[in-house]
Parts: structure tokens; C-alpha cells; sequence
């Protein structure tokens, strides 16, 4: 690890220039970031301006160097995908490097074919073709940095390319199902404050991978090294996958009461759905501000989901909900603001849904599933165990063609073309539910508050 060399910029300039601490929202000046640095302030540690030291003794910028080393963490690679601090941690070209594993692991799938209408015996052989990889990234400032990190080294491992933009999670899944995409990379720091990005992995069919599937294979081929399969170097195009992803949201939201909901979320794509959708229903949208920020969504005592729980009191809504910004994680609050558990959650879904199509197969989580499971069967839903990550979740509802999922992770799958995660979906659902009857959605959800 370099040590630290003070300013990374002209002095002159930096006297200007803005501070701000991981997950803060407001600015400080430089003389409040020397004197957090010279304080071991902890949130200095992840912050992209530590190098800039200024004239601190040299025995502070030793004890300095002393903790990042100590904090230093083994793996960017975590249970979901690869998350780090935005250059501190995760550049473009690590990125790239991560990117380029994937490309490796995906050469070695591809069938062989035989070549056609070529007049040298020589070119008969078969051959492969380059895989093709579909990429996005979210709103995150530093997400169009490592997207064209991600995208360069896979066109030079001879990866087609198609880039549909900025994407919610849920959109970007729709577009490697949509595309008939071999993989996917979403460039997303989404779970952590606003310093962090990161990489998630799409495998075909829109099955996410976890450590559990493949995740674990490109963290061994990125750390042993692998060599570039192909001379020649792929293309890249883009296509515009929101659009089509949000038509198909429309079908779900019909025959609902004119309900009034509070909805928090930091994600300014799936706020822009949500309120595009509302815009041509009788129910009416409030929307409240939501920071991006590392949370624990499904706890009551959480900042914003005191400030979702006030709000839906102030404004005398029926109902909130407060997404994270992957798109997919939830929690919502009845008209009273209290937070439903996600488990109660859970079986208000699967009761609208059993009572339409009984022995519906519903994939419960099994840190849940022996909660859910006395109350399912008696509604003769078929119930099917899985695991928390999203690989076993989606791969249980493949395999049994389950048509609802849930447990207490707080993420909520349906059937559709494949197994999505979409808290707009869910929203839809839950609209449904309440709209079967005139109740409040404390009486809906009623006993199934004790299931915890």
C-alpha cells in the first residue's frame, strides 16, 4: 500500500474545493476534513479525499496508514457480487479486470459451430462465437465511469456488447431475459452509502448469481489470473430496455380503489415509474424524500422508516412503502404507520393469490419457512424451502414453478416470463390485495402480524 503523499491536487485548489463524508448529506470545508483525518474520524477511512493530508504530522499520517491497513478488506467479492469504495477501493480498471474473469468463464460455455460457406477445408473447424453480455449501471455518479471500464475489456475479450443506459435492477434483469443475453454486469453500489460501487452478475434467462452459482467462479479466475481468449476484439450497440420493461408494469395496475400511499425511495428511476404510473390511477401518490444511504429497511427504529411511518400519519395515507434503491428490497406500513413484517408480508400475498389458483407452489426462505408453513398449507398452497441468496430463490421457483416467493429477507418474487424481483411489482400486488375489499390494511393484514 502507497503511503500517504498529502495533497493529490494544488494546495491553492483544494482550499475551495468540497468535502463530504461517506453517507453525509451536507459539505464541509477542507479544515473540517484535516481536522476529522487528524481526529481518526471513522467515516475517513472509506472517504475518497483521505490521501489529501495536508501538512498533518508525520507521526498522525503514520498512525493513519497504520489503520487502513489494519481495515483493509480481503475480498471486494461479497455473498451478492463485488462492492467497494469508488476508487479507493474499485477503479474502472479493477472493474475491468473483474469483467474481463466473467468473459473468460463465458469462452469456455460457448457451444462449438461449424463454420458455412467458406471455401478453405482450413475454416471448416469449428469455432465459437463471442458471448454476448448486456450491461447497465445505476444512478450513481460513479457508475458511467466503471461501466466503460466493464464494457472495454469485454469487447477485447471479444464479448458483443449491448449497453441499455442507466437501469433499475429489475429493468436491467428484464433486459438479459428480453435480449437472450448469455450474462449481465449492472454496474450498482446499491445496499451502501454513496461512496461505494460495485458489480452484480445476470446469468441467462435473467438467473442472478450468487456465490452459490458462479459468483464464487469468477472470483477465483479474477484472483488466479486467466488470458484473453480471442485475437479480435468484439462490438458494442446499445437498446433502450426501460420502456419496454415499464409497459409490461401497466397490466398489473387495473381494478385497484382509489387508495392513498406514501412512497420513500432513493432510486430516482424506479420514483419516476411509480409516479408515471400513478399519474393515470385513481389512487393518489405521496412521494417522501429518501437519502441514499445504507439502512435497515426492515427496522422500525430506522431514520427513514420513522420518517415513512410519520409521513403516512401526517398524511393520512392507507398504506407506505419504502423501497431501497436495488428496486427489488421493500417494507411497507399500514395506515397506522406501522411497519409489516416482511414474513406477514408474505402470507398477505400468497392469501390473494391461493385463493385464485389453489396448490400454487410458494417459495418461502428457510429462516421463515417454519413460521409460513402452517398458515399456507391450511390455504393448500404447496410449500418449497429455499435458500436467502437470490440464485436459490430463483432457481427454487424455476424448478418447481412456483408463482410467489418471500420470507423475511424483505424481497418479493413473482412468475412472470422468469422469477422477478421488482418492489413495483410488489407494490401492484399489495394494491391488489387491499382492493379485494373496503378493509384498512391493519385488518388485512390482521393475525398475520403475529408472524414474525
Amino acid at each position: 500500500m502507497p503511503p500517504f503523499s498529502g495533497c493529490l491536487t494544488d494546495p491553492l485548489s483544494q482550499t475551495s474545493a468540497e468535502y463530504q463524508c461517506p453517507g453525509e448529506e451536507y459539505t464541509i470545508s477542507r479544515a473540517v476534513h484535516l481536522a476529522r483525518l487528524a481526529a481518526f474520524y471513522p467515516k475517513c477511512r472509506e472517504c475518497r479525499h483521505r490521501t489529501d493530508t495536508g501538512q498533518l504530522p508525520l507521526q498522525t499520517l503514520e498512525q493513519l496508514q497504520r489503520t487502513e491497513r489494519r481495515i483493509e478488506r480481503p475480498s471486494l467479492f461479497t455473498p451478492e457480487g463485488v462492492r467497494g469504495v469508488y476508487l479507493n477501493e474499485l477503479t474502472h480498471t479493477r472493474a475491468g479486470k473483474i469483467a474481463g474473469a466473467l468473459a473468460s468463464l463465458l469462452w469456455e460455455d460457448q457451444p462449438l459451430v461449424p463454420r458455412s460457406g467458406s471455401p478453405r477445408a482450413s475454416e471448416t473447424k469449428p469455432h465459437r462465437h463471442g458471448p454476448s453480455v448486456i450491461v447497465g449501471h445505476d444512478e450513481r455518479p460513479s457508475s458511467p465511469d466503471i461501466v466503460t471500464g466493464v464494457a472495454k475489456v469485454l469487447r477485447r475479450m471479444g464479448c458483443h456488447v449491448i449497453d441499455i443506459g442507466l437501469s433499475t435492477r429489475p429493468c436491467f434483469w428484464y433486459a438479459v431475459d428480453h435480449l437472450r443475453g448469455v450474462a449481465g454486469i449492472h454496474v450498482t453500489g446499491s445496499g451502501r452509502d454513496p461512496a461505494w460501487t460495485g458489480l452484480d452478475f445476470v446469468g441467462a434467462g435473467a438467473l442472478p448469481w450468487s456465490r452459490d452459482l458462479r459468483l464464487g467462479e469468477i472470483e477465483r479466475r479474477y484472483e488466479q489470473g486467466f488470458s484473453r481468449p480471442t485475437r479480435h476484439s468484439a462490438g458494442q450497440r446499445t437498446f433502450h430496455a426501460s420502456a419496454l420493461y415499464e409497459a409490461g408494469l401497466w397490466k398489473h395496475f387495473h381494478a385497484l380503489r382509489p387508495l392513498r400511499v406514501c412512497c420513500g425511495c432513493p432510486n430516482r428511476p424506479v420514483r419516476d415509474i411509480i409516479e408515471r404510473i400513478f399519474s393515470k390511477l385513481a389512487c393518489k401518490l405521496i412521494p417522501v424524500p429518501i437519502p441514499v444511504r445504507a439502512r435497515k429497511l426492515h427496522d422500525a427504529a430506522d431514520a427513514d422508516s420513522q420518517r415513512l411511518a410519520q409521513a403516512v400519519r401526517q398524511q393520512k395515507a392507507d398504506l407506505g412503502i419504502l423501497i431501497d434503491d436495488d428496486g427489488q428490497t421493500c417494507t411497507f406500513f399500514d395506515e397506522r404507520g406501522t411497519l409489516i413484517p416482511a414474513p406477514a408480508l408474505t402470507l398477505v400475498l400468497a392469501e390473494a393469490l391461493l385463493e385464485e389458483a389453489p396448490g400454487s407452489g410458494i417459495v418461502v426462505e428457510e429462516s421463515a419457512a417454519a413460521n409460513l408453513r402452517p398458515m399456507l398449507e391450511a390455504w393448500k398452497g404447496r410449500v418449497i424451502p429455499s435458500g436467502t441468496t437470490l440464485t436459490a430463490v430463483s432457481q427454487a421457483m424455476r424448478r418447481h414453478d412456483a408463482q410467489l416467493a418471500g420470507g423475511d429477507s424483505g424481497r418479493f418474487w413473482f412468475r412472470e416470463s422468469f422469477p422477478t424481483c421488482d418492489a413495483v411489482l410488489t407494490l401492484a400486488k399489495v394494491l391488489q390485495a387491499l382492493s379485494r375489499s373496503d378493509a384498512e390494511f391493519s385488518v388485512v393484514a390482521g393475525a398475520k402480524l403475529q408472524v414474525q
